[in-house]
């Protein structure tokens, strides 16, 4: 099951080398749902370069539209140029769902299977699916995790069982680099904290991208995002894998040194270990765990 209506918008600070991860991101965006209405919001106005974003969007069987906002104030608040876009989108009741997403991160027809899917497994529990950033590295077919550089001892978070094989861990403020919500979810973001600047824990340009990440999280929990798992094998279910396109953090760019990464299949373990990343209080943590 895919959305009925989905509205995307994507943060896009113009660069013309990064187009190539626009491309293919575009590539997947008529496959999300049954309509599609793409917001690029740029930085810039300068048609040259507005006719490039236009160049890679067009014929690709999806509405589109360029947004260059007019009283930005700083750079850095681009990424929360999106907001006033969705709000009036919000009053079409047509929309069904809308995502936010960063410039660089492919999202797949499967992935939106997986969320509409684990939506309504969550609901009772008021926790929300979410998405795992992963990259690979040249001749390299292991997929590693863009912002989980340790392991994790499972029965040191708090997760909830939905069926016999499938449940759902809460990592400590996950980064996604993008949320999708639904006309539901939309409304308690846009009239709740989260929609507020100084709410949450991140630097101004992440916590666009937070959603309701923090915001009405259940008792025990760190966040509302939680990621599905199998409980036989301890494996992250791939379904929420998006793909961070630029594979920077997990092999070297322009002479930098590699930042340190860890593959998705070792990001879980039934045993405790000095190495595993367990959080603090540890003892209110089994507390929260649902079984």
């Amino acid at each position: 099951m895919l959305p009925f209506k989905l509205a995307l918008s994507i943060c896009c600070h113009f660069k013309e080398e990064r187009l190539q991860y626009l491309e293919k991101m575009s590539s997947q965006f008529a496959e999300l749902a049954s309509e599609v209405l793409v917001i690029i919001v740029s930085n810039t106005n300068k048609p040259e370069e507005l006719s490039q974003f236009d160049a890679v969007l067009r014929h690709k069987g999806f509405e589109y539209r360029l947004f260059t906002p007019d009283t930005l104030g700083h750079p850095l608040l681009l990424t929360w140029a999106h907001f006033p876009v969705f709000k009036e989108l919000l009053a079409d009741e047509s929309f069904s769902h809308f995502m936010y997403l960063e410039d660089d991160t492919l999202i797949t027809p499967v992935n939106m299977s997986y969320w509409m899917e684990a939506r309504e497994d969550l609901r009772p529990y008021g926790l929300i699916p979410s998405f795992l950033r992963v990259e690979n590295k040249a001749h390299d077919s292991t997929w590693y995790s863009s912002d989980c550089p340790h392991p994790f001892f499972l029965y040191g978070l708090p997760r909830v069982k939905v069926s016999h094989r499938l449940g759902f861990i809460n990592f400590p403020e996950l980064y996604q680099g993008m949320y999708l919500l639904d006309r539901e979810l939309m409304i308690e973001h846009l009239h709740g904290q989260s929609y507020n600047p100084n709410f949450g824990r991140w630097g101004i340009q992440e916590k666009a991208a937070q959603g309701v990440t923090f915001l009405n999280v259940p008792k025990g929990f760190t966040t509302r995002n939680v990621i599905p798992y199998d409980l036989s094998s301890y494996q992250i279910d791939e379904r929420c894998f998006i793909h961070h396109l630029p594979n920077n953090y997990a092999q070297p760019v322009d002479g930098h040194k590699i930042i340190k990464t860890m593959p998705v299949q070792k990001l879980l373990s039934p045993w405790p270990n000095k190495m595993f990343l367990m959080p603090k209080n540890l003892k209110n943590y089994f507390k929260a765990i649902i079984k």
